[in-house]
């Protein structure tokens, strides 16, 4: 399932008046999204009302949480490159030695077709 994009609304006075929350102000919708198992069958989220400083919360938390995803990110590709280029020299260095290690040659060949997950 994508993630559906968010629309704000600031919901006027009236609205709130006699309500049970009227520090909710702020109306969080999301609009409809298809799910992947059926074919035409579409998901509609309630809409979510919070006050501003949830809005403000949600905000802060959510690029914490994106900001830890993305150094996770970079630190699982950095790994992945670090485990290519030792695979790459040590291909090379068995490829230009006069008697290649086949040994050597057939696991560097293995670890390229089928990386191992880190």
């Amino acid at each position: 399932m994508l993630i559906a994009p968010v629309s704000l609304l600031l919901l006027p006075a009236e609205e709130l008046a006699g309500g049970p929350y009227p520090d909710a102000c702020v109306e969080l919708a999301f609009n409809p999204t298809s799910t992947s198992d059926e074919a035409n069958a579409m998901v509609v989220p309630e809409p979510v009302r919070i006050t501003p400083a949830d809005l403000v919360r949600l905000r802060v938390e959510s690029g914490l949480v994106l900001g830890e995803i993305r150094a996770e990110v970079q630190r699982a590709e950095s790994a992945w490159r670090q485990h290519l280029s030792h695979w790459y020299r040590d291909g090379r260095l068995a490829a230009e030695a006069r008697a290649p290690d086949i040994s050597l040659l057939q696991r560097v060949l293995d670890r390229l077709r089928n990386p191992v997950r880190l």
